[in-house]
């Protein structure tokens, strides 16, 4: 936006001749005798129109028809040249506003009175209610959008899970109880499971509850241990989907987190898993527990808490990179916990000296 005065300096020369009856003054037409002012189009005004009439403060010229735009006398001729409001369609002659990069031109008047898009700044009679403001259309176009209410996100919005392509205002982020799964607010089409959870509509279309499918991924995973890490297990493992009660109720004791859980008793192997959880989650949490199986086996009994779960955190991070989900893997070696903390002494422990050293640490 920039402010424009609007006006012209015109140069003209003043001569004094004798009276010639060919030349006509440009205003009366009539012969000019005497003195005349010549401006620098040619035009040719006589002395006594120059004092008669008023000065047009855009071209300078004696006018017979004057009109008064902003306190500034113009003449018909200029006008007709003069640049014209955006809004109201008033000729602009003194101070105005312009905005280049839409195009429009002010004057004082609309530039008090139309309401500017508050965001851009840039005045519009139609503007959209959003996020608590007003802005205009192409604003709006060019606006986040709320994954839940659909509302134009206009200043802070939140993400979950890692995935920035789902964006969420403040509103629907303090008004929903968060998914238990990806973290989110999980909206109006949320389930509630038996065990409690609340799951968004995606995280529950996205969920396994079938048994069956658990024992594939287990299949896929113990497959690709054997080939990777020559990871074998004698045992025979069972699987099993279960509630989050469960689970919580065995975490005293024995090794585990909310989405798994490895379970020795009188050397029977079980492996607990939640049900619902998606795909990524299931090849983190079954890969986790493989490890601490793998482990049980084949590990020195003293290991700490930070070797035994940073050991299956290094699993399920590779397990996750394996089958597609590199960027979740990252999400692992964060946080200031057993989890994080251990995978990242094995990825510095690999880093140094390859998988090798990572599995002779351990016995």
């Amino acid at each position: 936006m920039r402010s424009v005065i609007a006006g012209i300096l015109v140069l003209f020369i003043v001569t004094a001749i004798v009276a010639d009856t060919t030349v006509q003054c440009s205003l009366c037409g009539n012969p000019i005798k005497g003195s005349y002012t010549k401006f620098e189009d040619g035009s040719i005004f006589y002395m006594d129109c120059m004092q008669k009439y008023p000065h047009c403060l855009v071209c300078g010229k004696p006018s017979m028809v004057t009109i008064t735009v902003d306190g500034k006398v113009i003449c018909r001729d200029c006008l007709t040249e003069l640049d014209r409001c955006s809004f109201c369609g008033a000729p602009l002659a003194g101070n105005y506003l312009i905005y280049p990069e839409a195009s429009l031109k002010l004057c004082n008047d609309c530039a008090e009175k139309i309401p500017r898009c508050e965001l851009c700044g840039v005045p519009n009679e139609n503007l959209i209610a959003a996020g608590g403001k007003r802005i205009c259309r192409s604003c709006y176009e060019k606006s986040e959008f709320c994954y839940i209410c659909g509302t134009p996100i206009v200043g802070e919005y939140l993400w979950f899970d890692s995935d920035s392509t789902e964006k969420f205002c403040p509103t629907c982020v303090d008004k929903y109880p968060k998914c238990s799964s990806c973290g989110a607010p999980s909206g109006n089409y949320s389930s509630t499971l038996d065990d409690g959870r609340i799951l968004c509509r995606d995280c529950y279309n996205a969920g396994y509850f079938d048994p069956q499918k658990v024992k594939e991924f287990k299949e896929q995973i113990l497959t690709f241990l054997e080939v990777k890490f020559n990871m074998a297990i004698s045992h025979n493992i069972k699987y099993s989907l279960q509630g989050a009660d469960f689970i919580r109720t065995q975490l005293d004791s024995l090794s585990g987190d909310l989405s798994g859980l490895f379970y020795c008793h009188n050397n029977i192997y079980e492996i607990f898993v939640l049900y619902g959880l998606r795909q990524r989650d299931l090849y983190q949490v079954v890969a986790h527990e493989i490890a601490h199986a793998w482990a049980t086996e084949n590990c020195r009994k003293d290991l700490t808490l930070e070797d035994s779960e940073g050991f299956a955190q290094w699993i399920a991070y590779h397990s996750l990179r394996n089958f597609g989900y590199q960027d979740y893997s990252v999400t692992l070696t964060t946080g200031d916990n057993v989890y994080g903390r251990g995978l990242r002494k094995m990825l510095e422990i690999e880093n140094n000296g390859g998988a090798e050293a990572v599995f002779k640490s351990l016995k």
